[in-house]
């Protein structure tokens, strides 16, 4: 079996795991299994083995919490870089009212909730609910209800060919998007920007988003499949195009909120399936073309 040739041997001494299953993995609950996946425990230990994977030239992902990710069916011939074990928050300097915090790219939005509440920190409030790390949401300037990670962004730390720290202008932050989604590179953490704020009130803003979330869809997905369209939410126009319920095998389109594709199987090509078929009744309906939030790992045809 071919394996990652490191020029450093500490690498040996990285956590790993053969046969590593997408399903218990992602959100979504299916897929097959990768040859193996790497679980690095800092920031500097992700950054060299991302080198190295890339100096490879072996296939590999980055896959934080596995939440907006559909991975392939079957064998992926590569290695999966899992940033869950990539933690750490620290205040690193305070000016102006606002609060500079450090945080590590595997830090889930729990944690860094949890950290905020206790230090009375305030500005992510709007992030409750959300199962993901801080990795995945700076790639995807992800949010919810108008609000974005990226409008509290300092400055962000990368690798593609070298180490840099890319500004917030330099991210490029709109809505759903970064210039990490341009390039390929691993994002291993970054500076936030927050206010002080009473804990109490902190705690109150946390459980308010929290119980807006809770008439969101039940079960296996990933959360929204598709960006909203010029504005308009892309659930009412799946809703419109009357595909509440349509299902593709064990994959159905949810009937609380159409952007919702729920999983009740265990093979992504169901739900691959269902996004095509949503996507092309939009467009025949419409003329409107959706485009996908999810991110794919491996191939699909």
């Amino acid at each position: 079996m071919r394996d990652v040739r490191f020029s450093n041997g500490a690498f040996c001494g990285i956590p790993r795991k053969e046969n590593f299953s997408f399903a218990s993995g992602t959100t979504y609950g299916c897929g097959g299994t990768a040859r193996a996946a790497f679980f690095p425990r800092s920031e500097e230990e992700g950054t060299e083995l991302y080198s190295a994977l890339l100096k490879s030239g072996e296939k590999f992902c980055v896959l934080g919490c596995g939440s907006d990710v559909l991975a392939q069916d079957g064998f992926y011939d590569g290695y999966v870089l899992c940033t869950k074990n990539i933690k750490g928050i620290f205040p690193c300097g305070e000016s102006g009212g606002e609060v500079a915090l450090n945080v590590a790219c595997g830090v889930t939005v729990g944690e860094l909730l949890f950290f905020c509440k206790r230090e009375g920190l305030s500005g992510l409030e709007f992030l409750a609910g959300i199962p993901a790390t801080a990795g995945g949401l700076l790639f995807m300037n992800g949010g919810a209800g108008g609000k974005y990670i990226g409008q509290r962004v300092s400055s962000v730390r990368i690798f593609s060919d070298k180490r840099q720290e890319l500004t917030a202008e330099e991210c490029n932050f709109t809505y759903k998007h970064s210039t990490m989604r341009d390039i390929k590179c691993f994002i291993s953490g970054a500076k936030l920007l927050l206010k002080r704020e009473n804990t109490q009130i902190v705690l109150k803003k946390i459980q308010n988003y929290l119980s807006a979330r809770k008439n969101l869809p039940r079960g296996r997905s990933c959360g929204c499949v598709f960006e909203n369209y010029c504005g308009v939410s892309a659930g009412k126009i799946i809703e419109n195009a009357g595909l509440k319920g349509a299902r593709e095998g064990r994959a159905y389109v949810s009937g609380r909120h159409a952007n919702f594709i729920i999983n009740e199987g265990r093979s992504s090509s169901d739900v691959y399936s269902l996004i095509c078929r949503v996507k092309s009744e939009v467009y025949e309906k419409f003329g409107v073309t959706l485009k996908e939030e999810v991110n794919y790992i491996g191939d699909f045809e």
